[in-house]
C-alpha cells in the first residue's frame, strides 16, 4: 500500500505498545501499515515481547524497511514481578497488578531517555497503548501529537464515553440492575454494572489512582486510533468524535491488511497443517469454530457442559481450548475419550489445545459460526471472513461488544451469559469450592441451533456477508480507513 502523494517531509511515528498480548498484536500491525503509506516507525518493546514484535514485522511489512523494533529493558525484578513478567497476561496473581503498573511507569522513564536520544529523527507523533499514560509527556516534550489506542471498537469506547460523563451505573442499587446506555438510538443498550469494562467496576486490581491517571490521559490526548471501520459500528466513531471532541481514526480491520502477512509465524505449524486439513474435509460453512481468545479459560465446570453441547450438536466442531494440560484429571480424560486431537478427517469434534491459525480458520470456506469471547480482534477477524457468531463475552469490554453483534449488526447470537468471568484484573480469588456453570449444555444447544439453522440464520449470514465486503472497501484505495491512515501520517508531517 504505497502512499501516491509525495510528502513533503519524512513523518516519524514512534508506536508504544501497552504490554498486553491482545493490545500488542494490533499496534504492531497498525505500525506496519503506517510504514507501508510512507512513515518511519519506530515500535518500543521489551526483551520478553521482542521475538511476538519483530514477528508481526518480519510477517506485515512485506519487506518494508520503514519499521524499526527497538528493545528496552524491563523492570520487572526493580517493580518485585517474577523474572520475565513483562506483559500483564504474564502477571501470576491480582496483588501483582499493581506492582506491574509502576514497573510500566518506571519503563517510560527509558523510553523518555530514547526518545531524546532519537536526534536529529525525532518522532513526529506517537501512536501510544491505553495505559502507557507517561507518553503524553514524552510528546508535548517533543512537541508532537500523541494518539491513544485502547484495542476496543468504537461502539465500545463511546460506551465508556458516556458512562464516563454521564456515570449510570453509580445510581444503580445492585450489580445486576438493568441501566441505559442510549448511546446508538434508536438502539436500545442496557448493561448491568458487572457487565462494564474493568474501570467501572466497584473493585478493581488496577487502583483509583491508575484509574484516575488513565482517564485523564484520554482526555488530554490529540486522538483516538480504533482498529475498525467506519462502515462498521452505525456512526459510533462520529458520535465518539463529537462527544471528546478529538480526531477518531478508524483504520482497520487490520486482519486484513496483509493478507497472508497477517498469519502468525507459527502458521507453519504441524498445529496450522492439522487444522486446516481437517477443515479441507468438511462440507462448506458446516463448521463450528470455538475460541475464547489468548486468555480466555472456563472453569471445569463450565467446559464440560460446553463439551457435552459441542460433542453432541449437528455440526463438525473445531474447539480451541487455553490451559487444557492444566484440566482436573476426570475432565480430560472426558476430553481424550470424546474428542479428536488427531485431525481425522471423519472426526466430528477436532480439539486444538493452545494456539490455531484463528484468521485462516475463520476465512476457510468450511466454516459457517463462530462462538466467541467477543473480544475486539476476534470479532474484527469475524466480520472481515463474514463469520456470524456465538456470543459468549467474558470480561473488559466484551459484554459492549456482544450488544454491538448480536442488537446493533443483527450478526450473532447471545448464549445468554450475564456475568463476567472472573481474572486477574477483577481480583479474583480461589476458594469456596467449584462454581456452577453459568450456562447449561441445553442453553448452549439452543444458541448454536439458533446460530446455524433456518431463515433468521440466513439473514446473519447474509448481513455478515454485506460487512465483509464493506471491510474490505475500507482498505483498498480511497477506502474509508485507507484514507484515516493518510490522516494520521499528515498529523505526523
Amino acid at each position: 500500500m504505497a502512499m501516491e502523494t509525495t510528502l513533503t517531509s519524512k513523518p516519524d511515528i514512534l508506536v508504544i505498545p501497552w504490554p498486553a498480548t491482545s493490545h500488542m498484536i494490533p499496534i504492531v500491525d497498525i505500525g506496519c501499515l503506517l510504514a507501508a503509506h510512507g512513515a518511519a516507525v519506530t515500535i518500543i518493546t521489551t526483551p520478553a515481547s521482542a521475538q511476538l514484535v519483530r514477528s508481526r514485522v518480519d510477517r506485515t511489512a512485506q519487506g518494508s524497511t520503514g519499521v524499526t523494533v527497538t528493545v528496552i529493558p524491563f523492570p520487572a525484578a526493580e517493580a518485585g514481578l517474577p523474572d520475565g513478567c513483562e506483559r500483564l497476561d504474564h502477571v501470576p496473581s491480582p496483588g501483582l497488578v499493581p506492582n506491574f503498573f509502576d514497573a510500566t511507569s518506571q519503563f517510560g522513564v527509558a523510553v523518555a531517555q530514547h526518545s531524546r536520544a532519537m536526534a536529529p529523527c525525532r518522532p513526529t507523533c506517537i501512536v501510544a497503548g491505553m495505559c502507557n499514560t507517561w507518553a503524553l509527556g514524552i510528546a508535548r516534550e517533543l512537541g508532537a501529537p500523541c494518539f491513544i489506542f485502547h484495542g476496543f471498537g468504537a461502539f465500545a469506547l463511546l460506551c465508556c464515553e458516556y458512562l464516563n460523563t454521564h456515570k449510570p451505573h453509580e445510581a444503580v442499587a445492585s450489580l445486576d440492575e438493568l441501566f441505559d446506555v442510549p448511546v446508538l438510538p434508536p438502539f436500545e443498550c442496557k448493561f448491568a454494572r458487572r457487565q462494564l469494562p474493568l474501570q467501572f467496576l466497584p473493585s478493581c486490581s488496577i487502583g483509583e489512582d491508575s484509574l484516575r491517571e488513565l482517564r485523564e490521559f484520554e482526555m488530554a490526548v490529540d486522538g483516538i486510533v480504533v482498529n475498525s471501520f467506519e462502515e462498521l459500528e452505525h456512526g459510533s466513531a462520529a458520535h465518539l468524535a463529537a462527544a471528546t471532541g478529538k480526531t477518531v481514526l478508524a483504520v482497520g480491520p487490520i486482519s486484513l491488511s496483509g493478507a497472508p502477512g497477517l498469519l502468525d509465524s507459527r502458521a507453519d505449524s504441524d498445529d496450522a497443517r492439522r487444522c486446516m486439513a481437517w477443515l479441507d474435509a468438511k462440507k462448506a460453512m458446516s463448521v463450528l469454530y470455538v475460541s475464547f481468545g489468548s486468555a480466555g479459560r472456563m472453569l471445569p465446570a463450565q467446559l464440560m457442559q460446553l463439551g457435552l453441547a459441542l460433542v453432541s450438536c449437528s455440526w463438525p466442531v473445531l474447539w480451541v481450548i487455553k490451559g487444557a494440560d492444566s484440566l482436573p484429571n476426570d475432565t480430560a480424560r472426558w476430553l481424550r475419550e470424546n474428542t479428536d486431537a488427531d485431525g481425522l478427517p471423519e472426526s466430528q469434534c477436532l480439539v486444538v489445545r493452545g494456539w490455531a491459525p484463528q484468521v485462516a480458520i475463520l476465512e476457510h470456506s468450511a466454516v459457517g459460526g463462530f462462538v466467541t469471547h467477543c473480544g475486539w480482534g476476534s470479532t474484527l477477524e469475524s466480520v472481515a471472513a463474514g463469520v456470524p457468531m456465538v456470543a459468549w463475552p467474558f470480561t473488559a469490554e466484551q459484554f459492549l461488544n456482544e450488544k454491538l453483534i448480536v442488537d446493533v449488526l443483527g450478526i450473532g447470537v447471545s448464549v445468554g451469559v450475564t456475568k463476567p468471568t472472573e481474572g486477574v484484573l477483577t481480583g479474583a480469588r480461589g476458594g469456596g469450592g467449584e462454581p456452577k456453570p453459568d450456562v447449561g449444555m441445553e442453553q448452549v444447544k439452543k444458541a448454536l441451533n439458533k446460530l446455524m439453522d433456518g431463515a433468521e440464520a440466513e439473514e446473519r449470514r447474509r448481513k455478515t456477508q454485506e460487512l465483509k465486503a464493506k471491510a474490505k472497501a475500507a482498505l483498498e484505495h480511497g477506502g474509508s480507513s485507507y484514507m484515516n491512515l493518510k490522516k494520521l501520517i499528515q498529523f505526523a508531517v
